[in-house]
């Protein structure tokens, strides 16, 4: 009995510490490159989207990639005071209570076994049939609050650049209601 639980423990505990860890990724969704690009008062320049890992019973990483939100930052335009570039950043966090076990399904079989017995005429008789029927119980789901910070202004002149979430954003030129820009 012990080397079967110890068989059962060691077959058990690599894939236990096989999960990864739950790690929130962030990635642009915005066009980059060496591209110059334009914007007018009010127009997105950088707007980034974060997701976090689902986790397992284990606390480890769901091992099929399924992710939650986990919110996002923006980067607007606002507007030019003098020959500065005025940008609003914005951070937004969700927070969510989703678990690979919230988020799926389960399909629960059941088995019937059905025995008739009897005669026909002189001779008796017996049968057994077996079936299985399933029954589908829709993920229960979970919920999720966000919150925002409150926003930050930056102004950049022509040249300068600042660094959002791993990605540089250059300034090319500004203009009474243009923002001409490189997102690298």
């Amino acid at each position: 009995m012990k080397r079967v639980a110890f068989l059962a423990v060691s077959l058990v505990l690599p894939l236990v510490s096989a999960c990864a860890p739950v790690e929130t990724k962030t990635k642009l969704v915005t066009p980059a490159g060496s591209q110059v690009r334009s914007a007018g008062p009010g127009d997105v320049v950088m707007s980034f989207q974060s997701r976090k890992a689902l986790p397992n019973i284990v606390g480890g990483a769901d091992i099929w990639g399924r992710t939650t939100n986990a919110g996002g930052t923006t980067v607007r335009f606002i507007g030019a005071r003098g020959s500065k570039a005025v940008l609003e950043r914005t951070d937004v966090v969700v927070e969510s209570n989703a678990t690979t076990m919230t988020e799926s399904p389960m399909i629960i079989p059941q088995t019937t076994t059905t025995t008739i017995n009897g005669t026909v005429g002189m001779t008796d008789v017996s049968g057994t049939a077996r079936s299985t029927s399933y029954q589908f119980i829709p993920p229960r789901g979970s919920s999720q609050y966000a919150t925002m910070q409150r926003p930050l202004a930056i102004a950049l002149g022509s040249g300068q650049s600042v660094t959002i979430q791993g990605r540089t954003l250059r300034v090319v030129g500004v203009a009474a209601n243009e923002l001409r820009y490189v997102v690298e």
